[in-house]
């Protein structure tokens, strides 16, 4: 049986999924993050089939998301303000579970699908004792996405007056520098990364993703980078997709 818990952990919300004959021991522990608009009951199938791999899954929700959420829209110029909160929250939640024992703290993965990828990729260039992660149509080049983004009027500039203001979007761009894993591949090093888009994504460009894993996957470092690209999907995760992912765990954490 895999028991799924409602807890708080440093005041956060998560969900904790394990199986229940495993629930006290210290078990590889995978952080799942939910996408844009979205919560962490929306990941449970992710995380079920990882537990069924024996692993602890832990779904946290994205401050104004979930049982976080304060206001009834979405701000999407806040987007990167969220994945920046989520970076600096993780080393809360992971710590929770590696002190109560219940998190091997050299067996941590992280994992995410759209948003939560993005977070994914920004938590590599930030703390080098992740050992594994799996990307699900995010993109590790957090300043290029916004700039397609702004180019093809995912932002519409008669809602949002800012996105005109040229000296405020550079400076929103400046300030994605220290997370923009595309900018500092070395960090990965040699680290297991699993990437994988839909071809046809018109939501986060697959582009992005083919143009650095081709980049840097002949390194020293980059030499653990595997890219899957599923032609004809869009922005949603195909079920057999999940499953690599859960396969990718096994293999690397």
């Amino acid at each position: 049986m895999i028991n799924i818990q409602n807890k708080l952990v440093s005041d956060l919300p998560v969900l904790e999924i394990v199986k229940e004959h495993l629930s006290e021991e210290a078990l590889p522990t995978i952080f799942f993050y939910h996408g844009w608009e979205g919560y962490k009951e929306r990941v449970l199938e992710e995380a079920y089939i990882l537990a069924e791999k024996d692993f602890r899954v832990i779904l946290p929700d994205i401050y104004n998301h979930g049982e976080r959420k304060r206001t009834t829209t979405q701000d999407p110029m806040t987007f990167w303000e969220l994945v920046g909160q989520s970076v600096n929250e993780f080393p809360r939640i992971v710590d929770f579970y590696v002190e109560k024992n219940k998190a091997i703290a050299d067996r941590i993965g992280v994992a995410g699908l759209s948003m939560g990828g993005i977070i994914t990729s920004a938590i590599l260039t930030q703390f080098d004792w992740v050992k594994s992660v799996s990307i699900l149509m995010g993109s590790p080049s957090p300043i290029e996405l916004t700039q397609w983004i702004l180019k093809n009027n995912q932002i519409d500039s008669n809602l949002d007056e800012r996105v005109k203001n040229q000296d405020f979007v550079d400076q929103k761009l400046k300030e994605l520098v220290p997370i923009s894993l595309n900018l500092q591949a070395e960090k990965i090093a040699g680290r297991s990364v699993y990437f994988w888009h839909g071809l046809s994504d018109d939501v986060v460009p697959a582009e992005l993703t083919k143009d650095f894993v081709e980049k840097n996957k002949k390194t020293d470092y980059g030499k653990n980078i595997s890219l899957e690209l599923t032609a004809g999907v869009g922005h949603t995760v195909p079920g057999n997709i999940i499953k690599q992912m859960a396969h990718h765990f096994v293999d690397n954490l």
